[in-house]
């Protein structure tokens, strides 16, 4: 037998259970994908919105499963090619966790320190494997441990999941049974572990799940650097998720410079026709998201060192980006300070969509020394058809006279006056002035963070006629609605 056959029998070509794997979120895809397409009207904007959401994690599993047949391929015709680089674990499995948190909703803690030798590309895959698995079978809270063995490096990761059934543990363990257990409530256990297992083999190392104490736990070992960890041993357990690791410069000066940013869309509906199977949705707002932390932390830290008009810049062009998938019709509303309004890189920013679309968001808050300055730009870009709009009215004192002196075409009510319910008298009383005043100038007015119904229709009986908040969507990205599922606004 040769080498190629050898290998090729320890590690067979996916089975078709494999298959099996990629058609069950395949199915939930079409499925949901043509309720959405031809029965959009007939179905509740809190539905569509959870639709979506499943639609989302579906398209992940079937990524992974399809990540998962590419890989055992490979590994059926030896055509990994494994590097031989010096891992700092802690570093490494740091930020493959890191930037698996975002948008997951779970927690990660990272503790303990090690050195390995492997290839950096494919440990990272190992992991990302490892953590998808446990979510997709429950696991919000998980725990990462790094420790050295006599040999290896030793990564091992608890997670609080659903109990992994024996039979599928021991099913990993049979390389001509590969995928019989995977029919499990959509957990990627089965075809996606043991080809995560036959990788860590092929670099020298292992991976076996177990549980003890009520705890699922998976154990990935691999070659140890020799002399390494022991100078990092006592470094304290790092917490992973969307509060923690602030932003450095340094942080800031690579996201600019990689012109990565990530944005999500959150819906503006007109409130007056809403109901829970029918909406129009008339704009949406574009939201920042970062690799950690929170975007006000990014984005204080950026002005504060002096990088604040070159990232909200960054921010803008990726929001267009990311809106001019969606066919004609929503605005789009983009936040930025007064002094990104004033900047030359402004209108190169804004190239790349119609105008008439577009809708600057301007915080109530934001220090303006020169109104004429600032009305003398605010025209320039109305001469182009762009909007103006004075956002998180309410988060302070308001100033009307800084209202009137910028002439907007949209006012944003802060959350504020919709979620404070200890002053409701008075943020009525401040909402009706608003709105009469607006009315009489021809300015819109929209409301945010609506969540109830309830605050909808005092919104509206206060003479507010358009909002947004999860009542109507939340942030989310606007490539399934261009892609999957067509744009289910008209």
């Amino acid at each position: 037998m040769t080498q190629t056959e050898e290998r090729r029998t320890e590690h067979p070509l996916p089975s078709a259970h494999s298959w099996r794997r990629v058609a069950r979120p395949l199915e939930a895809v079409v499925g949901l994908s043509d309720m959405l397409r031809d029965r959009s009207r007939d179905i509740s904007a809190a539905a569509r919105n959870e639709m979506i959401d499943q639609l989302a994690i579906h398209a992940r599993v079937l990524e992974q499963v399809l990540d998962d047949v590419v890989v055992a391929t490979q590994l059926a015709n030896i055509e990994v090619d494994f590097d031989a680089d010096p891992l700092d674990l802690r570093e490494l499995v740091g930020g493959v966790a890191r930037e698996w948190t975002l948008d997951r909703g779970a927690h990660v803690t990272v503790s303990g320190a090690v050195d390995a030798i492997g290839d950096r590309e494919w440990v990272g895959y190992l992991v990302r494997n490892v953590l998808e698995d446990a979510y997709n079978r429950g696991g919000r809270n998980l725990e990462i441990r790094l420790s050295e063995g006599y040999s290896k490096a030793v990564v091992e990761i608890d997670d609080n999941g659903q109990a992994i059934p024996m039979t599928d543990v021991e099913a990993m363990a049979d390389p001509h049974d590969r995928g019989q257990a995977i029919n499990w409530k959509g957990s990627v256990l089965g075809q996606g572990a043991a080809v995560a297992r036959d990788l860590a083999r092929a670099m020298g190392g292992d991976l076996r799940y177990f549980r003890a104490d009520g705890v699922n736990s998976c154990e990935l070992t691999l070659r140890k650097q020799v002399g390494g960890a022991s100078r990092r041993r006592q470094l304290p357990t790092v917490s992973l998720d969307s509060s923690d690791d602030r932003p450095t410069r340094e942080d800031i000066v690579g996201l600019i410079e990689d012109d990565s940013m990530s944005m999500v869309y959150q819906p503006i509906v007109d409130i007056r026709g809403w109901s829970a199977s029918t909406s129009t949705i008339i704009g949406y707002e574009s939201l920042a998201r970062f690799p950690h932390s929170t975007p006000p932390e990014w984005f204080n830290l950026a002005g504060s060192s002096g990088l604040g008009v070159d990232l909200e810049i960054l921010a803008l062009k990726a929001g267009i980006r990311g809106f001019s998938s969606l066919g004609q019709g929503p605005f789009l509303a983009l936040n930025l300070s007064n002094p990104t309004l004033l900047s030359p890189q402004l209108p190169v920013a804004l190239e790349g969509i119609d105008p008439g679309r577009v809708v600057l968001e301007l915080s109530d808050t934001a220090r303006i020394r020169s109104y004429e300055v600032t009305r003398r730009a605010v025209e320039r870009l109305r001469e182009r058809g762009i909007r103006l709009a004075v956002d998180d009215v309410g988060a302070g004192e308001i100033d009307m006279w800084h209202i009137l002196r910028l002439d907007p075409d949209i006012i944003k009510l802060d959350r504020q006056l919709v979620a404070d319910q200890e002053n409701v008298r008075r943020n009525d009383a401040l909402i009706r002035g608003i709105t009469t005043m607006a009315r009489d100038l021809g300015i819109m007015v929209i409301a945010e963070a609506l969540e109830t119904d309830g605050e909808r229709q005092r919104l509206l009986d206060l003479g507010v006629e358009f909002g947004q908040g999860y009542l109507f969507g939340k942030p989310a990205s606007l490539q399934w609605k261009a892609r999957v599922l067509g744009d289910i606004t008209d």
